[in-house]
C-alpha cells in the first residue's frame, strides 16, 4: 500500500455537519425579527443571542431584501452553532410573516411605521412583542396605548447607541423618555432582550436601560455568587438590584430623618422623665404622710397601753395604826 500524504489544516473542506437526532428537540416557539435601520448587520449579534439562548424552534429575519440579510446573518459560526437549521428569512412587509409566529421582536423600531405593524402582528395572532428603540419617543403615551390595545404582551425599552464595548457592565432601568442615555454594549442589551422575551416580569413595561456605575458592584456580587444573566434581568426588571448612588442618597435622606428622629425623641424622653420624676415625688410624698400618720398612731397606741400596765402595776396602800375592831378579832374558842 502506498501512504498517502498527510493533509494539512488548509486541505481540509467542511461540506456538512453532522448533528445528533436529538438536537433540536428542546427548542420551542418561534419569533419574528425586524430591523427598522435596514440593515441587519449591525444588530446580528442578536440572532445568535436567541439561537443559543432563546433556544427558539424558528426565527425568522424580515427585511427589505433576502439577499442582503442572509450576507449579514449567514456565517460558519452560524452554521456550525445550529442557528442556520432554525433561520429563516421574509423578504418585503412582515405582514405575512407574522403568521404562526408566537413573538415579535422590532429592532431599532420607527414609530412613524410602527403601528400598522403592531395591528398585522395582533391580526396575525403574535402574542408577544418587545420594542427596541435608540431614539427618544416622541408620543410614548400613544405608542404604550396602541400596544395595550393591541391585546399583545409588550414591552417598550430605549437604550442609548448600540456599541461594540465589553460587556458586563451595571445598568439600570429608568423613564422610557429619559433625555439622555449613555453608549450601551450591544451583547449586553441583545441578551437583556432575550432573556426579557421570555420573562413575564417584562410584560406591560415601557423604560430605559442605560449604564449606571452604580449597580457595578452589585452585579459583580451576584456573578462572583453564581446568579446567572437572566437572573439579573429578572431582578433589574423587579428593581431588585440596589444602586449605589440611590443607596447613598436614601441613605442620606435616612441620616436625616434619623437626626430629627433622635432629637425628637430625645426631647421626648426628657418629658417623659420629667413626668416619671413628678409621679415618683408624689408618691414619695404620699408615702412620707402615710408614715407619719401611721407613727402617730403608734405613738398614740404605745402612749395608752403604757397608762394601762402603770394602772395595773400600781403598789398597794400601806397599813394602818388602828387596832382590829371586834369583828375583825378571831374568836376565843370555848374552855373545856
Amino acid at each position: 500500500m502506498v501512504d498517502e500524504p498527510a493533509k494539512s489544516a488548509d486541505d481540509v473542506v467542511i461540506t456538512t455537519v453532522t448533528r445528533s437526532r436529538a438536537v433540536g428537540l428542546d427548542r420551542a416557539g418561534s419569533v419574528v425579527v425586524t430591523d427598522d435601520s435596514g440593515s441587519f448587520y449591525d444588530s446580528r449579534t442578536i440572532f445568535t443571542m436567541l439561537n443559543d439562548f432563546g433556544r427558539y424552534a424558528s426565527i425568522k429575519a424580515v427585511s427589505d431584501s433576502v439577499v442582503d440579510a442572509k450576507k449579514a446573518l449567514i456565517s460558519r459560526a452560524g452554521r456550525y452553532s445550529g442557528l442556520l437549521d432554525v433561520l429563516s428569512f421574509h423578504e418585503g412587509e412582515p405582514t405575512a410573516a407574522f403568521e404562526g409566529a408566537a413573538s415579535w421582536l422590532a429592532i431599532n423600531a420607527d414609530e412613524t411605521t410602527l403601528g400598522p405593524k403592531i395591528d398585522a402582528a395582533a391580526a396575525a395572532g403574535v402574542s408577544r412583542v418587545f420594542v427596541l428603540i435608540s431614539d427618544a419617543v416622541a408620543t410614548s403615551d400613544s405608542l404604550e396605548a396602541k400596544l395595550q390595545a393591541s391585546g399583545m404582551a409588550y414591552t417598550v425599552m430605549r437604550v442609548g447607541k448600540l456599541v461594540d464595548t465589553p460587556s458586563g457592565a451595571g445598568y439600570k432601568l429608568g423613564e422610557l423618555d429619559l433625555p439622555v442615555c449613555e453608549d450601551v454594549a450591544k451583547e449586553d442589551v441583545f441578551r437583556f432582550v432575550t432573556e426579557a422575551l421570555t420573562l413575564d416580569d417584562a410584560h406591560g413595561l415601557a423604560f430605559s436601560l442605560c449604564p449606571s456605575e452604580g449597580t457595578t458592584a452589585s452585579l459583580k456580587e451576584m456573578r462572583l455568587c453564581g446568579y446567572e444573566r437572566r437572573d439579573e434581568v429578572r431582578l433589574l426588571l423587579q428593581g431588585a438590584v440596589p444602586d449605589a448612588d440611590a443607596v447613598a442618597a436614601e441613605a442620606e435622606a435616612v441620616s436625616e430623618a434619623e437626626v430629627e428622629l433622635v432629637l425628637r425623641s430625645e426631647a421626648e424622653v426628657a418629658a417623659e422623665r420629667e413626668e416619671e420624676l413628678k409621679v415618683l415625688l408624689e408618691k414619695a410624698r404620699q408615702r412620707g404622710i402615710e408614715t407619719q400618720q401611721r407613727m402617730a398612731f403608734e405613738e398614740a397606741e404605745r402612749l395608752a397601753k403604757r397608762k394601762e400596765q402603770e394602772k395595773y402595776y400600781s403598789a398597794p396602800p400601806e397599813p394602818s395604826d388602828s387596832k382590829p375592831t371586834p369583828s375583825d378579832t378571831p374568836e376565843t374558842p370555848p374552855a373545856a
